[in-house]
């Protein structure tokens, strides 16, 4: 074989090896929430005017 004859077999075998899987990309925030509270009323939330209650991150969605 000469000098430039030995890189054949290599070009057949990355022919023949398939690529890795690609993956799809995580989404940034998922598309819904599930909350389940245990006792929770309506109008326990400060979100609907709960004198006591705090609870922003409940408000902010």
């Amino acid at each position: 074989m000469g000098p430039q004859g030995w890189h054949h077999p290599w070009v057949l075998l990355l022919l023949l090896v398939p690529p890795p899987p690609v993956r799809a990309a995580a989404a940034a925030r998922p598309s819904f929430v599930l909350v389940l509270a245990d006792d929770l009323g309506f109008g326990d939330l400060g979100s609907y005017g709960h004198p006591s209650s705090a609870t922003p991150h409940l408000d902010r969605l």
